[in-house]
């Protein structure tokens, strides 16, 4: 385990069991066992459930409406030799921490990690773009049954984040309010709007007033998506562009007025890394000021997008030298450090390796602020 903080706890953590965390990962991936959902979902959808396939070059994910299978090693390689990782695996050859909460503690330990939040694995991204609403709900239900389980085994390190539907507005309050008294939950993973794309509109208000309600941030982990998975264009390097997608992001928030109506939403944008995030407020911030006399008036945004972005967004990132350098223009209490085990990217179990590198010249309490504290604070571990 890592090295304990000398901090005092807070009023209310003398009601909560108590923990010292040194290092937390904003972001760990899980990867689903293939009874997720033939366990869990009524007789009527077994037939058309994902499952996990046998084929000749390994073993991967069968769903729906998905062309090619979905094969899940580069997700479950952390710690293995350059020559040992490759896309077709199979499934008993991945490491039980993907899918066993006791292993997945002791690989917690490996990497002297004391918790992490928990993000999906290959076969969510497709259950977001089902279109037959029925079978999505149906689906995202089940998923957010075995993650309370999974993370219920030990909350003070494991915190799940809530899958919200999207194929209509009120089919995601109620799942909100389902799971917001579930165990083992510390936040929501937005994917797709409620309504059913990817472009904020009002009629999505009342999931925002539930989430604000509930008090746990709302995740978004790289993009938002409405479409099934397609096959990785030959042309593009994974990770590179993790971070197209969240400037837009914020800007939409921001300008729909999403976060003057519900003051009390905060977002996570997650691995996206945070270097660019100066660079892009203050572009924002310029052309607002250069607009100032257009609709942005009358769309009722009365302040420069800094102030939101401030006051409403948190970055993660895996390795980022220019986000540690520019972590005063980003806001110190913004930046979380996440593993991202088990994927390809991840240091793990090596993890404080990579860290005490890249920290060397980060005062120590900027540094607890970024490797647990902003975490414990915002996802409020231990989870419930």
């Amino acid at each position: 385990m890592s090295q304990q903080l000398l901090t005092s706890p807070s009023e209310d953590q003398f009601a909560r069991p108590t923990r010292r965390y040194g290092l937390i990962s904003a972001d760990g991936h899980l990867n689903e066992p293939d009874d997720v959902w033939t366990r869990r979902l009524e007789q009527k959808y077994l037939d058309r459930a994902p499952r996990i396939a046998r084929f000749s070059e390994g073993d991967a994910w069968v769903v729906e409406g998905v062309e090619a299978p979905l094969p899940f090693g580069w997700r479950t390689c952390a710690g293995k030799r350059p020559d040992q990782m490759q896309d077709w695996v199979r499934f008993e050859d991945i490491s039980p921490g993907n899918y066993d909460p006791a292993a997945r503690l002791r690989d917690l330990d490996l990497d002297r990690t004391d918790a992490e939040v928990l993000f999906p694995g290959t076969p969510v991204i497709a259950v977001t773009g089902m279109r037959d609403p029925d079978f999505h709900h149906a689906l995202v239900r089940a998923y957010n049954d075995w993650v309370s389980e999974f993370c219920s085994y030990a909350p003070d390190r494991l915190g799940g984040t809530v899958l919200l539907p999207n194929r209509g507005v009120d089919e995601a309050v109620a799942e909100v309010k389902r799971t917001a008294t579930m165990p083992g939950f510390v936040a929501f993973l937005l994917k797709c709007y409620p309504h059913g794309n990817t472009v904020v509109g009002e009629q999505d208000d009342p999931l925002w007033a539930a989430i604000e309600e509930s008090g746990m941030p709302v995740t978004i982990h790289v993009s938002l998506s409405d479409a099934l998975p397609s096959k990785q264009s030959a042309a593009s390097l994974p990770g590179t562009g993790h971070f197209y997608d969240a400037p837009r992001r914020m800007l939409e928030l921001i300008f729909s007025g999403v976060l003057d109506r519900f003051p009390g939403l905060q977002f996570v944008l997650t691995e996206v890394d945070c270097g660019w995030v100066p660079y892009f407020v203050r572009q924002a911030d310029d052309n607002y000021l250069r607009h100032a006399q257009s609709d942005l008036r009358s769309a009722g945004v009365d302040r420069p997008p800094s102030e939101y972005i401030r006051e409403h967004f948190s970055f993660t990132f895996i390795t980022d030298s220019f986000g540690l350098e520019s972590r005063h223009a980003i806001g110190v209490d913004r930046m979380m450090w996440s593993s991202d085990y088990p994927h390809i990217t991840s240091d793990w179990p090596f993890s404080w390796r990579t860290i005490n590198a890249a920290f060397e010249n980060v005062p120590l309490e900027e540094k607890r602020m970024i490797l647990s504290e902003n975490a414990e604070r915002l996802f409020r571990f231990p989870a419930k």
